[in-house]
């Protein structure tokens, strides 16, 4: 064995655990999963709240079509390095894709940045064979076809392992479309439930304070429409979450400007909210967390388009559906339109 086929030899290698590592991020970006899509609670979050990374995760959710174009072309390019002859494109694509990914992690604060840098950096490897002779293609100059030895070369070895490109192949485009019919259906499902939605409120159980730092009352609260696991971060909170039909996110803005996120749990009429401390600037995730601080029991109740939340003792909270507050899920799309740019 010369020089030359143990290069190729680590060639493979390189080529299988580019393929390996890229694999799991592609299929969560097909079904929709790595990014999701924005829920309703998410909308109570500012802008000036968000966190870098945060913004990046919405921009990225807001769009199914822009976070599936990402998966399909890092799965496309997985797959191609599998092959010596279609290794230099898959390599020439995994690259060009995960310099932008890790060019984003870069930007906006992602925490993956140096395992980012590290595939795209084996996808450059991947290409590097074929570069002198993609830059002489480039300069209109004649170009040599690059002819690998066959990495392995004893051939009972061979005769299993020329079936693995084809099998992996199948796996993946298996996995793929796994991904695809369980995730894209529940991402793009906003049914959720008769409270799903944003709304401002009026009313309820809660005195008002003369210090505007102190007033608990409600102003705003939003209704996930993501049922149990989708709804996420259920592992996050110290706490059982009681039995019911629908486990959803919810998000709570009090008068004072203080936001919680929490779950809430539909019963028949009844709905347990359970909520979680205040988002405060603690440089970690804005979810559900740490232990429940307050479990609010209401019957509640449609009135119209509103809502009516009675707890057992008090009047009701009033909840109307804000008219501004879904702006971002509730535009239109347009071939043609005036700007509208906020």
């Amino acid at each position: 064995m010369n020089a030359k086929q143990i290069g190729w030899m680590l060639h493979w290698v390189v080529r299988m655990a580019a393929f390996a590592l890229l694999m799991p991020y592609a299929l969560a970006k097909l079904g929709l999963m790595q990014m999701a899509r924005p829920d309703y609670p998410e909308l109570l979050i500012t802008l000036g709240e968000k966190s870098p990374m945060g913004l990046l995760w919405t921009f990225m959710g807001f769009s199914p079509v822009v976070q599936f174009l990402a998966g399909l072309a890092e799965i496309v390019a997985a797959v191609l390095v599998l092959w010596r002859r279609t290794a230099w494109l898959g390599g020439l694509i995994g690259f060009i894709d995960l310099a932008i990914v890790w060019l984003l992690n870069m930007t906006f604060d992602v925490p993956v940045k140096i395992p980012s840098a590290f595939q795209a950096l084996l996808y450059l490897l991947v290409l590097a064979p074929w570069l002198p002779r993609l830059f002489r293609f480039i300069a209109g100059r004649a170009t040599e076809a690059v002819q690998p030895p066959r990495a392995i070369t004893n051939e009972k070895i061979h005769r299993v392992t020329r079936f693995f490109p084809a099998l992996a192949t199948v796996v993946a485009l298996g996995a793929g479309g796994f991904a695809m019919a369980t995730g894209i259906p529940r991402a793009l499902d906003r049914d959720g439930t008769e409270l799903s939605g944003v709304y401002a409120v009026a009313g309820g159980n809660i005195e008002p304070a003369e210090d505007l730092a102190a007033d608990h009352r409600w102003e705003s609260v939003a209704f996930g429409s993501f049922d149990g696991f989708e709804a996420g971060n259920f592992y996050r909170v110290e706490g059982e979450t009681p039995e019911g039909e629908f486990h959803g996110l919810f998000a709570l803005r009090r008068a004072s400007g203080d936001h919680q996120l929490g779950f809430y749990t539909l019963h028949g009429d009844r709905v347990t909210i359970q909520l979680t401390a205040p988002m405060t600037d603690d440089r970690v995730n804005a979810a559900p967390r740490g232990p429940i601080e307050d479990t609010l029991e209401f019957d509640w109740r449609a009135n119209g388009e509103k809502l009516e939340l009675t707890p057992e003792n008090g009047p009701a909270f009033e909840l109307a559906p804000s008219e501004l507050g879904t702006t971002l899920l509730d535009q239109p799309f347009t071939w043609v339109s005036p700007p509208y740019n906020r």
